[in-house]
């Protein structure tokens, strides 16, 4: 039996960013993050409110395959909706508890190749990037019409965006921010989603792959300022799909 859990495995572009904070997105043909740690919550666990925190019950952690190792989930490396990795590994649960929420913790940093309707990516960007600042740590950006170059690009810091995301200062989950929130200081950041329920059974331990799509995964903060090669690029978020297979 297979189960598929629809999951935004990075939320940090959200319909909630508000029109000042707006950017517009397009396809990453490179896509380069890192995946640290999944960690199961079991029954009980909440997500809490905007500002608040998150009750994470009876963690464990179900890490395994390609955790911690740069994975490209970009259009170029993988086509849409197939299998990048095998990142986790649920036989790590306990027997017998139901679990219903999944904490993912990765880098901030992304390698990232691709542009938006008029522009594309050009050059480094830094922690300091900023979803309401100009271009402080934004990477740089070209005309559309240039041919993009692989560059290192951030999740942004921002506040009060979504519950269902906040930086952490190590893979570990150390100091985390309140829900909503990433700090510039922060390499790291953790999202939160729920799973529906999965308890592991004896003797069916199931493979855990995620499947990604890239066509909104490269923001620029500003279009009309490509032209003028503006500090404009961020990352944006990729949609995911995990699947158990074998429960």
């Amino acid at each position: 039996m297979i189960k598929k859990f629809k999951l935004l495995i990075i939320l940090f572009l959200l319909t909630s960013i508000n029109t000042a904070n707006a950017r517009d997105t397009g396809p990453a043909t490179e896509y380069k993050m890192t995946i640290h740690k999944l960690e199961l919550c079991a029954t009980g666990s909440t997500i809490g409110v905007m500002g608040g925190n998150w009750n994470c019950i009876d963690s464990v952690d179900v890490s395994g395959g390609s955790a911690g190792t740069a994975i490209d989930i970009g259009s170029d490396a993988i086509g849409i909706g197939e299998a990048a990795a095998t990142l986790g590994d649920f036989g790590k649960a306990k027997t017998g508890v139901t679990y219903t929420h999944i904490i993912t913790t990765l880098s901030r940093e992304i390698q990232i190749t691709g542009g938006t309707t008029d522009c594309s990516t050009a050059g480094d960007g830094t922690l300091a990037a900023n979803i309401n600042a100009g271009s402080a740590g934004n990477g740089a950006s070209a005309p559309a019409s240039t041919t993009a170059v692989s560059s290192k690009l951030f999740v942004p810091e921002m506040a009060n965006q979504d519950a269902k995301l906040r930086s952490v200062s190590d893979v570990a989950g150390s100091n985390p921010q309140i829900n909503g929130t990433i700090i510039a200081a922060h390499e790291f950041f953790q999202t939160i989603g729920s799973i529906g329920t999965f308890t592991l059974n004896p003797g069916q331990i199931p493979t855990v792959t995620m499947a990604f799509g890239t066509q909104n995964a490269v923001a620029a903060k500003v279009q009309g300022d490509c032209a003028n090669s503006s500090d404009q690029m961020q990352a944006a978020a990729p949609t995911a799909i995990l699947t158990l297979q074998g429960q």
